[in-house]
């Protein structure tokens, strides 16, 4: 999906979650969406946001805040899967603190962390949105290239101001901000 900003992209996303309410239908399979609890709706659908909360801590407690039952394992695998080990491994293991807020990683290396997290948490649905924000716009295709690849046979909505290569995706939606025109009557 794409638009520009104020297009409602990210509210878009916060809908899906069930962050935030909405007037339709949005349905899960054949339920309606707003027929369920949202954190049942947020077990099905995950989001990976633009600016993705890590915490101030190791990057094996980043990822376990996922599923605190995966091993050691079961972490380096999801972080070869998004392109991370080697870089993991570089950097000491799965003790190596991300600072506060992701201070100590790149905008393309928090995004991967994030979309490990959503792997981890094995949502059948995600929802990456701007993942390229705060990428550098020549990597930004090979990251997007990467992510897609990484997230297996799930569900991907991918929202983006400019969108993605036609050969990554399936469908675009373009969003259009909504146009309010008003009528001023002289006096």
């Amino acid at each position: 999906m794409r638009g520009g900003s104020g297009a409602g992209k990210t509210t878009l996303a916060h809908v899906l979650v069930r962050f935030l309410d909405y007037a339709g239908s949005y349905r899960l399979g054949s339920v309606e969406a707003s027929s369920l609890d949202p954190r049942d709706v947020r077990r099905l659908v995950g989001l990976v946001e633009q600016r993705p909360w890590l915490f101030d801590e190791d990057l094996r407690q980043n990822l376990i805040f996922a599923r605190d039952t995966a091993t050691d394992e079961e972490l380096l695998d999801v972080l070869e899967r998004v392109g991370l080990r080697d870089w993991v491994e570089e950097r000491g293991g799965l003790d190596a603190r991300v600072g506060e807020r992701g201070a100590l990683v790149s905008g393309g290396q928090a995004q991967r962390l994030a979309l490990a997290r959503a792997m981890l948490a094995d949502f059948p649905v995600l929802v990456l949105d701007e993942p390229t924000a705060n990428v550098d716009p020549d990597r930004a295709d090979a990251l997007l290239q990467d992510l897609l690849a990484a997230a297996g046979g799930r569900t991907v909505l991918l929202i983006a101001h400019t969108g993605a290569p036609t050969e990554l995706v399936d469908r675009v939606v373009t969003l259009e901000p909504e146009r309010v025109v008003a009528a001023v009557q002289p006096d």
